[in-house]
This record gives structure tokens, C-alpha cells and sequence, in this order.
């Protein structure tokens, strides 16, 4: 990648990195022996994106650090090998492996990296003036708890249309991702370009939807419904886990879960649980355990609904880890799995 001729148009990074790069690998590597893990990282992946630098550029970027080029032809470099040859000469083996793992130079880094270290206000303040599709797959890149977290903070038309849009998405190219990460980068420093990988359908909405207050995610699926979009509506349905859906799991898995959650807790979610719920978790405790969940559940006075939907979806939580641990297994509502 040939960087621009002018060094105006060069930010500090752009011309750290091309005096670097003319001081050779030995000088080079004393030089970065000196700066800290951070600094290097950022200029590791300035540099291992420069393959070909103009004369001109290079002698003007020397220029301004008081340092002439003696032979002034242009700079042709593979800069990803010349960074690992040159932290190979300054730093031991073990901070080498640190820094190239951060660095990722052989594969592209995850450039929704950065947004994922966001609190999920601050991603929705910048997302909410971008296109509904730019919207979509941004949140069908991020972890489920986030993105329902930001999908929250948009309208409810928006809520709608991004929901559409992830349910459609299946294979994204590189190319669009580049073209996000142009429109994106001065506000949230996202990084490379990711390959092509199946990131949206109504599996990703659900699992969004699930990290959301019930409330909104009823209203969510209504709106579909009243917009013709029953069968989507319907397909997100089939994904979703709810509380109740714990019916479904077997006497061995509601154990572990059981394992790992607290009675006040549990009196709080169940709180609102069909007596066929309760009854189940019932049946699976000691007498003693039972009668003090009863007792909890007796002397609760009257709770808020959003504490007890936060509590439930804790131990949904705990259950969909569980099921990842092979610890249990979750069929939601529209499973057509069949346990013998």
C-alpha cells in the first residue's frame, strides 16, 4: 500500500513509522526497545501495512527529524517482516509472542474489536444517524448482551428496521466491511477488514432479543407482526428461551442449575413462574431446600416486574452456560427436539 506523497497529508503515526522503517531493523529495534507495549502495537500495524514509500516522502519525513537519506531511492519494504525481524532483535522471545499476538500479523484483527470495549450508550449514540444497514451489522458483530443492550437505546421504528435487516443478513464481504469501517473509523478506531462469515439471521435476533427487557422484546415482535412479517416474527419465535422454557429442561441439568444459584435469587424469579415451574424446581431440591424456597416466596412482598424479568434472565444465563459446558441440554419454545 503506497501512502500518500505529501507529508502534510501524514499523521505523527504515519511518519514514526516511515523513520523506522529508513533506519533499518538493528537501529530500528533499539528504538522500539524503548517505547511500551502499546505504543509498539500501534506502530506494528501502521508498519506492517507499508509495502512501497516515495523518495520524496521519505526524504521530507527525514528532513523534519533532522535526518538525510543517503541514497534517496524509494523504500520498498514488506513491512510485516520487517517488524518481526526487527522486535527479534530488540526484545526476548516471550514479549515477542505478546506483541505478535496482539498484533495478529499474519490474519487481520476483528476491527469490531474496539466497539465491543464500548459502553453500549456511546455505540448507539453513533450508530443511531447511520443507515439501518450499517446498524444491523454492526450489532450482528457484537456479543448478544451488548447488542440487545444497544438495540434498547434506539427508537422503536429503528428497533424494527434493524431487526429486519440482521434476520436478512447471512454472508457479509470483506468489501463492505471495508466500506464500514471507512465511514466508521474517526469515531470509533475500528481496525481491518474481517472475511465474509455468516453474522445475522432470526437465530442472531433472538439471541439479541434475549439479552433485552421482555417488555421491549414483546413489542419488538408485535411490530413485526403488524408490518407483515408474521413468518419472521415467527422464526425468531422458534429461537428464543424463555423462563418458562426451563420445563423443558431435564431433572439432572435444573440440578447444576441449582448448583449455582441463590434461593433469594431463584424466589425472585419464580416469583412470577407458572406453578408448574415451581413445582418442577421443587422437585428437584432436598425437603429442607424446598420448604425454604416456599417460605422465601411466602414472606416476598409485592416486587418490581423489571426485577424479576432481570432475575430470570440471569439463570437463563446460567443454563445457556451450562448447556455450553454439555451440562444440560435448552429446547425453546419452537424446538422440535425429541428426548428418549
Amino acid at each position: 500500500m503506497a501512502t500518500p506523497g505529501k507529508t502534510d497529508r501524514l499523521t505523527g503515526l504515519d511518519k514514526a513509522a516511515i523513520l523506522l522503517l529508513s533506519l533499518g531493523e538493528g537501529r530500528a529495534g533499539e528504538i522500539l526497545n524503548r517505547l511500551d507495549d502499546r505504543e509498539i502495537q500501534i506502530l506494528g500495524q501502521r508498519i506492517s501495512k507499508m509495502e512501497v514509500l516515495p523518495t520524496k516522502q521519505v526524504a521530507s519525513v527525514l528532513e523534519e527529524f533532522v535526518r538525510m537519506m543517503e541514497n534517496p531511492e524509494a523504500l520498498v519494504v514488506r513491512g510485516d517482516q520487517f517488524f518481526k525481524n526487527t522486535i527479534s532483535r530488540a526484545m526476548d522471545l516471550r514479549r515477542q509472542e505478546e506483541l505478535l499476538d496482539k498484533l495478529d500479523l499474519e490474519s487481520n484483527p476483528d476491527f469490531f474489536q474496539k466497539i465491543k470495549k464500548l459502553d453500549p450508550r456511546t455505540v448507539a449514540s453513533f450508530l443511531r444517524n447511520e443507515h439501518p444497514q450499517t446498524v444491523a451489522l454492526v450489532l450482528a458483530h457484537l456479543d448478544r448482551p451488548q447488542a440487545g443492550q444497544v438495540l434498547a437505546q434506539f427508537p422503536e421504528n429503528l428497533q424494527i428496521e434493524v431487526v429486519r435487516r440482521i434476520a436478512s443478513l447471512d454472508q457479509v464481504s470483506p468489501a463492505i466491511i471495508e466500506e464500514i469501517d471507512a465511514a466508521l473509523r474517526e469515531e470509533i478506531a475500528l481496525v481491518e477488514e474481517v472475511g465474509g462469515r455468516r453474522v445475522g439471521g432470526p437465530q442472531s435476533v433472538a439471541e439479541i432479543l434475549n439479552q433485552m427487557e421482555r417488555s421491549l422484546e414483546t413489542n419488538i415482535l408485535k411490530r413485526l407482526e403488524e408490518e407483515d412479517m408474521e413468518d419472521l416474527a415467527e422464526d425468531i419465535r422458534r429461537y428464543l428461551f424463555t423462563f418458562e422454557d426451563l420445563l423443558n429442561v431435564e431433572d439432572r441439568g435444573l440440578m447444576n442449575i441449582l448448583k449455582e444459584v441463590n434461593t433469594q435469587e431463584l424466589a425472585l424469579a419464580l416469583k412470577a413462574a407458572s406453578d408448574e415451574l415451581k413445582n418442577k424446581f421443587f422437585r428437584n431440591m432436598s425437603s429442607r431446600a424446598a420448604e425454604m424456597l416456599q417460605e422465601e416466596l411466602e414472606i416476598m412482598g409485592p416486587v418490581r416486574l423489571r426485577d424479576v424479568e432481570a432475575a430470570q434472565q440471569r439463570i437463563i444465563q446460567v443454563a445457556k452456560r451450562l448447556e455450553a459446558e454439555g451440562q444440560l441440554v435448552l429446547t425453546g419454545k419452537g424446538s422440535d427436539d425429541v428426548f428418549i
